[in-house]
């Protein structure tokens, strides 16, 4: 099994939101006393079982999750070297692109947005030159990168060209649509009382 912590507060796209510790345990297969350094996601669970299940995914879909049985295992430290952070609730408009994890850098084309303990909003702000931390030396995010500076040059046409990788390869997806409103089954729940919290007829 692998275990995952998280809580609510962790939808945000700040690294407090990504850095959650995920625990594996196999007897013979996933070795003892061993931590990883390697940058995995969620995404990765489902290719993962379906390698270790013997299956294949489906050919004529992409998934951005990959195989990490590898590191599991122990003979290999090699993630994921992009990925992407798409708000999740906690602040701006959901499903909207934040960030961009390159290596070691992550950089933020938005930022603020989100409800302060007070149930305050900050605002919003858009960064067409992102805020780019260096996440190996500055892990809890507090100072990016100066932007004169030969680091944020060096980094900016490389974290430029990954994002609009992402921004294609989310463009060319051959994503589909459902409708769900016809099918009473998937009414959101109303009756917490009921085993399997549906709507039922005059509810």
């Amino acid at each position: 099994p692998i275990k995952l912590g998280g809580s609510p507060a962790k939808q945000t796209t700040w690294e407090g939101g990504h850095r959650v510790p995920a625990l594996a345990y196999w007897p013979g297969r996933v070795p003892v006393n061993v931590t990883s350094t390697a940058l995995l996601s969620l995404l990765d669970i489902f290719p993962t079982v379906i390698a270790l299940a013997g299956a294949s995914l489906p050919p004529n879909r992409k998934f951005d999750g990959v195989d990490v049985s590898e590191v599991l295992f122990g003979k290999s430290q090699t993630g994921h070297r992009v990925l992407f952070h798409p708000n999740s609730g906690a602040a701006g408009e959901y499903g909207a692109l934040q960030t961009v994890r390159l290596d070691r850098y992550k950089a933020f084309y938005i930022t603020g947005g989100a409800k302060a303990c007070d149930g305050g909003v900050g605002p919003e702000q858009h960064h067409v030159s992102p805020l780019i931390f260096n996440l190996e030396d500055d892990a809890a995010e507090s100072s990016p990168l100066q932007k004169g500076s030969p680091e944020y040059q060096e980094l900016l046409p490389k974290v430029t060209r990954v994002l609009a990788d992402v921004l294609q390869d989310i463009a060319d997806d051959n994503s589909s649509q459902a409708d769900y409103t016809q099918d009473p089954s998937v009414t959101p729940c109303c009756n917490p009382y009921q085993i399997t919290c549906r709507c039922q007829p005059g509810e």
